[in-house]
């Protein structure tokens, strides 16, 4: 069938395209940039933590939902990226490679970040409000159906229509305006959903965290539930105002409105935004997991949550790993914020893990308390026997 005006080629570009998609085509680059270099950085820390820690010891769940949170924003990028082209040959070119490959990017890339943004949110409920996690089995079962349905629902218009199912729409090459049912239910109908439930989920346990830091009895979780409660508004709102004008300009459309060209450009703009906002979002809040030199644990509830790694309370907590000697030798040292973590390795039948806390008190005569509790593989709560062969008992206090 003979395509309509809309889906035509566009030679040359009107002057809100030609100025326009230099936004556009700029804020692109630099998602793909940003998600690209810590999608690398991910890679190369997984790998060597899978070397050293071998295969019993799987990688934190909430760190893969991020590293598949910028394999998604690094197809949405590569879309509006693809706009380069158009600038360059002033003109949307119908039935090319790049036309073809920017309608896909374009399927692909949206719902596959508001997916995953949406699979991070249900994961930050479980952890945060119920306290569980997923089997590690169960979990990657999880992220490989996400990405089967994001690629069946990609596949499913082109399989169909063949060629002529990505072509111009508007101001970049997307799904014909022909098949506006399949823009609807193969790609808008899911966003919307993941948005709806993005915030329902997100206002849920921000409502829980005001609860519990009003009711509860004072406790050490109230720091973490008073810190963690304004980095809630942050998730959904950022995803929201990126996505939300392209997809409602769209569902506008789909109901046979004309929505200007200078709107999409607008709305395009914003959505380009996705992947830069997104490293900036989770390696500020979430630098512990993210930026973490060693392998880091499982814990993905409240004492993950940090705005720019500040999220310890007043005192300095030391602790120290003993590992097994027939693995590694020397002595590892490394500080984030005011903590210090020293991992000892060489030493003979090393079989325990301590636990040095010190806090300063702001009242009184400067007294330093230095509290000591050791954990034996044995788990008593008697007394341990630490690793140079001297015997304490576990919780035993000292004055200076």
């Amino acid at each position: 069938m003979p395509l309509d005006n809309n889906s035509l080629t566009l030679s040359p570009l009107p002057d809100v395209l030609s100025h326009g998609l230099v936004a556009v085509s700029s804020f692109g680059l630099l998602s793909f940039f940003c998600s690209t270099s810590l999608f690398a950085y991910l890679t190369w820390r997984l790998v060597t933590w899978r070397l050293k820690s071998g295969a019993n010891n799987p990688p934190n769940q909430f760190l893969l939902l991020i590293y598949n949170l910028l394999l998604a924003d690094i197809q949405q990028a590569c879309a509006f990226l693809l706009n380069i082209s158009a600038l360059r040959n002033n003109a949307i070119i119908v039935g090319t490679r790049t036309c073809w490959a920017q309608g896909w990017f374009v399927s692909t890339g949206d719902l596959a970040s508001s997916v995953f943004i949406c699979v991070i949110a249900v994961h930050t409920f479980f952890g945060v409000v119920k306290n569980y996690r997923l089997p590690t089995g169960a979990f990657y079962c999880c992220i490989a159906a996400a990405w089967t349905f994001i690629y069946v629902m990609a596949l499913i218009g082109p399989l169909l229509h063949g060629k002529e199912f990505y072509v111009r729409a508007d101001a970049w090459c997307w799904i014909n305006d022909r098949f506006s049912i399949e823009r609807l239910w193969l790609h808008y109908f899911w966003i919307f959903v993941a948005m709806f439930s993005t915030i329902l989920i997100y206002t849920f346990i921000f409502i829980f965290l005001r609860t519990s830091t009003r009711h509860s009895n004072p406790s050490p979780r109230a720091p973490l539930l008073h810190g963690a409660t304004p980095l809630m508004i942050l998730y959904p709102l950022i995803y929201t105002i990126c996505t939300a004008p392209l997809a409602a300009g769209r569902i506008v459309s789909l109901a046979g409105h004309d929505v200007p060209m200078s709107y999409f450009v607008m709305a395009g703009t914003m959505i380009a935004c996705n992947g830069w906002l997104d490293v900036l979002l989770y390696a500020s809040t979430r630098a512990d997991i993210v930026f973490s030199e060693f392998p880091p644990g499982e814990e993905t509830g409240l004492e993950t949550f940090a705005f720019m790694g500040r999220g310890h309370r007043l005192g300095t907590v030391t602790t120290i790993e003993a590992g097994n000697a027939a693995e590694r030798t020397g002595s590892r040292m490394r500080r984030r914020g005011e903590d210090s973590v020293e991992n000892l390795y060489g030493l003979d039948q090393i079989g325990i893990k301590g636990e040095v806390t010190v806090s300063v008190a702001a009242a009184g005569a400067n007294e330093v308390r230095s509290t000591v509790g050791t954990r034996g593989s044995g788990g008593g709560g008697g007394e341990n026997r630490t690793w140079d062969a001297r015997s304490t008992r576990s919780g035993k206090s000292f004055e200076t």
